[in-house]
């Protein structure tokens, strides 16, 4: 280097010699997997790098895997048994600082990492989320919702065409039940799949589905991290329709599933449980019209027996009331028969009675008008002897008429006197009806009849 000019070999080297007398040593390194890619060779190259609160890169690191020492580091995540390493994950790595000459670059060759440290973050995170979560009062509030008794409409947020989508579509069909479901496609896994996860539980809320159903198939812990986000878990716990999770494996449990409505280990799980959530409700109707058939037949027996007992009570109580009926008549009847003779007696009396107060009444009157004459006849003189004879012509006339009307001798010249069984003179044909007993007063005593018809009030026939 005679004028003081390197060559770009001589930098290179110059600058490896300065990293590698700054970082003789390998270095412990921690950040986020940005960039990840994996090579046909099995070498895999990231970016290690630091953000910013708004999630902006301030700082990046190259890192080189190479296909040699990768199978240890494999090893190292197997034993830990739930870490991937994929962009988006913060992991703490070991590996000696270089310059790759070729490219002119510094670079971390890696070989190892702390399983540890990333389990441990997501522990942390997970614990903090949870913990915001419930002093904001979130964790119970999607699974306060009220979840319909047939969830027809379903809301499947899933990648598209995941084996976990097949799997809840599969399980639905084969449950036999008509079923609307509305695919909405979101990134489960990798940087940014939380934001994409949270737009996806928005749209679906907004399709007018019955429920949301969140689902995806098992991995490692790194791939579920989403799950454990706190935006995601706000978008399920603010979500104003009932969200069901069915995620990972059967020993993965994520924030969301502690926030949702249900949780479900398994995707082909939470399908399972929309299909019993439906078979139950079919159930339901299905035993709710057999007891109402069942009731409905139960009345109409018992209606049944309680009409057939009504009218054997009725039968038996119109046969005892004929048979008093019966008896009443026939004692009405004796009593009537009994109480005939005397009325007529009475009445024949009652008739003698008058016959002899109407005579004396007659031969007082006469006795009157006599001694009225007597009286005039002597006033008058002999002048009056004509009007005498004539007034004595009348009142003879009308003692012979008032003989004549004297009853007793009306019945001598066989007239009769008809009354009622309680004494009343019958007058007119209408005072009498069929069953009326009829007492008939002649001159040698009483006869009884009963009237068979009703009296027409027409005029009886000529005789032949």
């Amino acid at each position: 280097m005679p004028d003081g000019t390197y060559s770009v070999t001589e930098l290179v080297e110059g600058v490896r010699a300065a990293v590698a007398a700054r970082f003789p040593e390998p270095v412990w390194v921690q950040g986020e997997i940005a960039g990840l890619k994996r090579g046909r060779n099995h070498h895999v190259w990231f970016d290690l790098v630091d953000r910013d609160e708004k999630g902006s890169v301030v700082a990046s690191m190259p890192v080189v895997l190479w296909s040699s020492v990768r199978m240890g580091v494999n090893a190292q995540l197997k034993r830990a048994g739930s870490i991937r390493m994929a962009d988006g994950v913060r992991i703490r790595i070991v590996g000696p600082l270089d310059l790759w000459a070729p490219s002119g670059r510094v670079q971390l060759q890696m070989q190892g990492i702390d399983p540890t440290y990333t389990l441990g973050l997501l522990a942390s995170e997970r614990e903090r989320v949870l913990r915001v979560l419930a002093d904001e009062g979130l964790l119970e509030r999607n699974r306060a919702l009220p979840l319909p008794l047939v969830p027809r409409r379903v809301a499947l947020v899933t990648a598209a065409r995941s084996a976990a989508e097949a799997d809840v579509l599969q399980t639905l069909a084969d449950s036999g039940l008509a079923w609307e479901v509305v695919l909405v496609d979101a990134r489960v896994q990798g940087a940014g799949s939380e934001r994409s996860i949270a737009a996806a539980l928005l749209a679906a809320a907004g399709a007018d589905v019955d429920v949301v159903a969140l689902v995806r198939g098992g991995g490692a812990r790194t791939d579920l991290a989403a799950f454990d986000h706190e935006l995601v878990a706000r978008t399920i716990a603010t979500l104003p329709v009932p969200v069901l999770t069915g995620i990972g494996h059967e020993i993965d449990s994520s924030v969301a599933d502690v926030v949702a409505h249900r949780a479900h280990k398994t995707p082909t799980a939470c399908a399972s449980a929309l299909v019993e959530l439906a078979a139950t409700a079919h159930g339901r109707a299905e035993q709710a019209w057999h007891d109402i058939a069942t009731a409905a037949a139960r009345t109409l027996a018992e209606r049944s027996s309680h009409l057939d007992a009504h009218a054997r009570h009725t039968a038996r109580a119109v046969q005892t009331r004929l048979t008093v009926e019966d008896h009443r008549l026939q004692v009405v009847a004796g009593r009537a028969g009994r109480a005939a003779p005397a009325a007529l007696e009475r009445g024949r009396a009652a008739v003698e009675r008058r016959a002899g107060r109407a005579e004396g009444a007659a031969r007082a009157h006469l006795r009157v008008h006599a001694r009225s004459l007597d009286l005039l006849a002597a006033r008058v003189g002999p002048a009056a002897s004509g009007a005498a004879r004539r007034a004595e012509a009348r009142l003879e006339a009308a003692g012979t008429h008032l003989h004549a009307l004297d009853p007793a001798r009306a019945l001598a010249r066989g007239w009769s006197i008809t009354r009622t069984a309680t004494g009343s003179v019958v007058r007119q044909s209408t005072d009498v009806g069929p069953g009326d007993t009829l007492v008939t007063t002649l001159a040698d005593g009483t006869v009884t009849s009963t009237v068979t018809a009703a009296p027409s009030g027409e005029d009886p026939p000529d005789a032949a």
